[in-house]
């Protein structure tokens, strides 16, 4: 099976255009100011550990003796404890993801949408960054995009409030698994989980670092990680576990968190660009908490738009009831605004297209070839592959009635096509998904936004007519 590194990056593009800081002192005109009420899905297991309640363990080998090293210098001496870590929670014993890992994690995205500066070569020793470096950010008369929406610091001379504040992002359906906390190993029988190593950045590395893997050339861009299958094995036995850490819990997949974003004075442009960045589309998902390069960490975030309030300018100031603009939403940019580089990384169906995600067995033997478009080492791509995206999407169900139906059929509308499926919405709101090839009308039929009829006493066997 195909080796496919753990990240890829995206290029870096022209110089960023810099300009002045609008300031938060006063709200003013055409330019949008609210709340965005949010929902964070887990797509993969999720973990945010809590740092300062680790306690230590000592590992066991399969025979229950304490465990040391197999191989290496080391080989005989005894492993050392390693930590045991839980879940975050807040004071009120919610279980929560920080504001600030959030804000990061939109801003990474931002930061390529916009092609805003990058803070990481500064301090690993790439040079050649075509003006991204986040240290020309260093007045507030010259500040990219991203630096004039999130804030920046500068030593003593700059200090940049952000526009945007997010909300820490509290648990709100679904339970950590195991479901309740372990306190003791021992008498509650569950095992912990024992994470697969989690290598630190290497930089040096020039085949993956290094653009088009060159050495003491430019960065190759900005870093990002790609996503694994919801089916990921992100944990070793506790024989394997000499560098590892252990968790107690994490978030399962389906489980959902809530929190807010607070927006100040975004002109037209930052809106629509934020709005992209932190919802992102269909078929594409964020990262973030622990262990992104072993399959840890996807999610997806969905706006509530009837629960948020985004207003335009000082209106609110002039009646009594603020003018609430209803339209904000459809300023979201189109997935073709994203850039192709970041589609290919963000991208959810990346394992079942390409291969096996990972760091090779022994890092010891780390390939020494460049990483193509699509992470493959030595690899001859030069553009990323499509997420799962419809050709044909109906935004809103028939206005005409659904058609009168015998008892063994059931009506229902086409709401997408893909190129090999259709879906399909009854008359009770569920979705439906046929295998295109097990429909038996013709292509020029199947029109999104249409009744058909599902019929056929085998689900195999059902077919448009």
């Amino acid at each position: 099976m195909t080796q496919i590194n753990p990240y890829n990056f995206v290029p870096l593009e022209s110089r960023p255009d810099r300009s002045g800081y609008p300031g938060r002192l006063q709200f003013h005109k055409k330019r949008y100011s609210g709340m965005l009420k949010c929902t964070l899905e887990v797509l993969t297991p999720l973990i945010s550990i809590d740092q300062r309640n680790s306690r230590l363990y000592q590992l066991k080998d399969t025979d229950g003796t304490l465990l040391k090293f197999k191989s290496g210098q080391r080989r005989g001496e005894l492993c050392s404890e390693i930590k045991c870590f839980n879940f975050r929670r807040n004071r009120h014993g919610q279980i929560f993801l920080q504001g600030t890992s959030l804000k990061g994690m939109i801003r990474s995205v931002y930061e390529v949408i916009t092609n805003s500066c990058l803070k990481l070569p500064s301090a690993i020793g790439y040079k050649n960054v075509g003006g991204h470096k986040n240290t020309e950010c260093n007045d507030l008369h010259n500040l990219c995009s991203a630096c004039r929406l999130f804030g920046t610091i500068e030593g003593d001379k700059l200090h940049c409030q952000g526009r945007v504040v997010f909300i820490d992002v509290v648990l709100v359906e679904g339970n950590l698994t195991p479901e309740t906390p372990i306190s003791n190993r021992s008498l509650s029988g569950k095992p912990f989980h024992f994470l697969k190593v989690l290598s630190s950045p290497k930089p040096s590395h020039h085949p993956t670092y290094g653009k088009k893997g060159q050495r003491n050339g430019p960065i190759a861009g900005r870093k990002f990680y790609y996503h694994h299958g919801k089916d990921t094995k992100f944990f070793v036995n506790e024989h394997e576990a000499c560098h590892s850490i252990a968790i107690e819990e994490y978030a399962k997949v389906g489980n959902k968190f809530e929190f807010e974003v607070y927006v100040e004075n975004l002109d037209k442009e930052e809106f629509e660009n934020f709005i992209l960045a932190l919802e992102l589309h269909e078929g594409i998902g964020h990262k973030i908490g622990l262990g992104k390069a072993i399959g840890l960490g996807s999610c997806c975030i969905t706006v509530d738009r009837n629960q948020s309030s985004i207003t335009i300018g000082s209106d609110r100031y002039q009646k009594w009831n603020s003018t609430k603009d209803t339209t904000w939403y459809s300023l979201k940019k189109d997935k073709e605004e994203l850039p192709p580089a970041l589609i290919e990384v963000l991208r959810l169906n990346k394992e079942d297209d390409d291969g096996e995600i990972g760091y090779p067995p022994d890092f010891r033997n780390y390939p020494n070839d460049p990483i193509d478009a699509r992470g493959v080492f030595g690899g001859n791509a030069t553009k990323g592959g499509r997420p799962r995206w419809p050709n044909d999407v109906a935004t809103e169900p028939p206005k005409e009635p659904a058609p009168k139906v015998s008892q063994d059929q059931e009506a229902a509308w086409l709401k997408e096509i893909y190129d090999n499926e259709l879906v399909f919405v009854d008359t009770q709101g569920n979705e439906i998904k046929r295998p295109r090839k097990a429909c038996q009308s013709k292509k020029k039929l199947q029109e999104v936004g249409a009744w058909f009829i599902l019929w056929g006493p085998s689900a195999s066997r059902r077919a448009l007519y």
